[in-house]
């Protein structure tokens, strides 16, 4: 089988996607999933944690509405897989992405904090249920778990940067990193920083209007403020402006 990173998931039956909240499979890999489903490819996606400590853009939930926000954003990411074509979605902890057949766990967000600009790290009150502070073995596990289940051609994931540093999103790399090892899967690695030139680099046009119906899923975590073309501009919920491009960086 051919080694370019795009050539490996052209011939891909099944793709899952391994991601740390949700909302980040539509943030960075929404072009990509959307196009992929658009092909006939069967993409799945697996989120580690429920982003239990996510900030929440005030006035995005009706007025007594006293869900807990983990409930809330369940929600959100239902409707945003449906935007981007995503067949199906698991939580890690929960069958089938459990090992050993024991009861489910939740791996929770760990929050983070702003170590500079543009770089995350994890937040000071993270206790020991959060997904970084818990054995890499365990979730490896339970994305191995997974995988022998659903027998993937390719797992697609955060590069070692993990998008801004989220610590979440770096553990989530290297639990998919040793699952890929176990399980003898191809790893495809998205790429964090724009035109890195160690990723091959494509456009993904055709697709906007999903990734920003998919984004307007999610009204707690970030707000859509238009479009410059194919680009989608948003406004995260700490007030950062941000622009959504239609392409994709990868490396296997």
């Amino acid at each position: 089988m051919s080694t370019d990173p795009w050539s490996l998931l052209e011939q891909a039956r099944i793709v899952l996607a391994v991601h740390a909240h949700p909302d980040d499979e539509s943030l960075a890999t929404g072009a990509l999933l959307a196009t992929l489903a658009r092909s006939g490819t069967r993409v799945v996606l697996v989120t580690a944690t429920r982003g239990e400590e996510g900030e929440v853009v005030p006035g995005s939930t009706p007025e007594g509405d006293g869900r807990p926000l983990d409930q809330i954003r369940a929600q959100e990411i239902d409707g945003a897989c449906a935007q981007l074509g995503i067949e199906s979605r698991h939580m890690l902890g929960t069958p089938p992405a459990l090992a050993g057949g024991g009861s489910p766990r939740v791996y929770r967000d760990s929050g983070m904090r702003w170590i500079r600009e543009g770089l995350a790290g994890p937040a000071e009150t993270a206790g020991p249920e959060s997904f970084t502070k818990r054995p890499l073995e365990e979730a490896t596990g339970d994305l191995v778990a997974l995988i022998e289940q659903l027998r993937p051609d390719v797992l697609l994931g955060y590069d070692d940067a993990g998008s801004y540093g989220h610590p979440d999103h770096v553990h989530a790399h290297h639990v998919t990193a040793a699952a890929a090892e176990r399980t003898r899967t191809p790893f495809l690695q998205f790429a964090s920083e724009p035109e890195d030139p160690d990723f091959v680099w494509r456009e993904l046009p055709g697709c906007a209007d999903q990734v920003e119906a998919a984004l307007r899923c999610y009204r707690t975590q970030l707000t859509v403020r238009g479009r410059d073309g194919e680009r989608v501009l948003i406004r995260h919920v700490g007030g950062q402006d941000d622009v959504i491009e239609m392409r994709s960086g990868l490396r296997g």
